[in-house]
């Protein structure tokens, strides 16, 4: 049953240039949101509110009836929640102005609201080794107890996800978009497993369109609802690297997974751990960032063959690979193996789950 507390409150998130300071300010002299709409219906907004521009006031006074009346239908037919920054389970942990007053909230996990919050981020365009490593550290902080935060997209947030749904966990997604339009599209899936293991967030209101002013600002949300930050894989420059910029101002550790200076997609993580974020060498470690959390996790990738189960020349070639990506190419000139027993050697692994094939490489796993 939706109160109509939600709804007044949706019904001002809908409003105009209503920004989530003028938001809170009204809300605060008003006594709350049901009260700050009856003060927008008769005209006392003006008295109670004198900071906030006429002409915003006026637009919003002409537009409130049919704003309340959209809201009530909408979140009646979704079975939308509103959460409103001063419910008890209000999920922000930071005061800042620049923070949402309001959150559109959907899905079947709404325990996650009372539990431990760590957020998992990085780039959309992962290493193979980037993307097994945000789907096990999302697992094990599921495992942990921790509920995984992160923000839908493609690669590591998808990953991430995963990983918490994978270990029936929870999670939380944080959208960009409204409620009702799943972005990117091709997550519409995750969209579903995320909504049936936790909740999306956002507060934009329903039918808004991705854009790329949206995104930056809803990775401040990421890190308002977390008490740690993971970064896995993330370039110089990009939302991952705005959510931990958003997360240094509010004082929250960073975690970042080390990376070989020779990958792109590492350049981000390795500054952080120069500037000073934690190393994260081992998924367990995250762990330790979530009070009575146990640190007996279960891996979520496939059970791997031991090396001694392995041909010679399987274990020759993956041991040439020293752990990162190379060609078969690369393989032949470092092992001296014929072309024919290198690619042999490689369907061995591919095979035992040591390897996968990725951008023209092979990647040892």
């Amino acid at each position: 049953m939706i109160s109509a507390r939600e709804v007044a409150a949706a019904a001002l998130l809908s409003l105009p240039r209503a920004t989530p300071s003028r938001l809170r300010t009204i809300i605060s002299v008003c006594g709350g949101s049901t009260s700050a709409v009856s003060a927008i219906r008769d005209g006392s907004i003006f008295e109670l509110s004198p900071l906030t521009p006429i002409d915003v006031i006026g637009g919003w006074q002409r537009n409130i009836d049919i704003a309340y009346e959209a809201a009530r239908l909408v979140l009646e037919r979704r079975g939308t929640r509103v959460l409103i920054y001063d419910d008890v389970d209000w999920p922000i942990m930071s005061s800042a102005d620049s923070m949402p007053t309001m959150l559109f909230a959907e899905g079947d996990g709404f325990e996650v609201l009372t539990r431990p919050r760590i957020a998992v981020v990085g780039t959309r365009q992962p290493t193979p080794h980037g993307a097994a490593d945000a789907r096990e550290i999302g697992c094990h902080l599921a495992d942990a107890g921790a509920v995984v935060v992160s923000g839908l997209a493609y690669g590591i947030d998808a990953r991430a996800h995963d990983g918490a749904i994978r270990a029936n966990g929870l999670t939380i997604g944080v959208a960009g978009t409204g409620l009702d339009i799943p972005y990117p599209a091709g997550n519409t899936d995750l969209w579903a497993g995320v909504r049936a293991h936790g909740i999306i967030v956002g507060e934009n209101a329903f039918g808004t369109l991705p854009s790329k002013q949206i995104f930056p600002v809803r990775n401040r949300i990421i890190a308002g609802l977390v008490s740690a930050v993971v970064i896995v894989e993330a370039a110089a420059r990009g939302g991952a690297m705005h959510t931990a910029k958003a997360a240094l101002a509010l004082g929250l550790p960073i975690y970042a997974v080390p990376g070989s200076r020779r990958n792109p997609m590492a350049e981000g993580c390795n500054q952080l751990i120069a500037d000073g974020a934690i190393p994260l060498i081992d998924p367990v470690d995250i762990a330790l960032a979530i009070s009575n959390a146990s640190v007996s996790c279960r891996p979520v990738t496939l059970k791997q063959t031991a090396l001694c189960a392995l041909t010679s020349d399987a274990r020759t070639v993956f041991l040439a690979l020293g752990g990162e990506p190379a060609s078969l190419e690369q393989v032949v000139s470092r092992t001296n193996l014929a072309l024919a027993e290198a690619a042999g050697a490689t369907r061995e692994l591919e095979r035992a789950g040591r390897l996968t094939r990725s951008r023209g490489r092979l990647w040892p796993m």
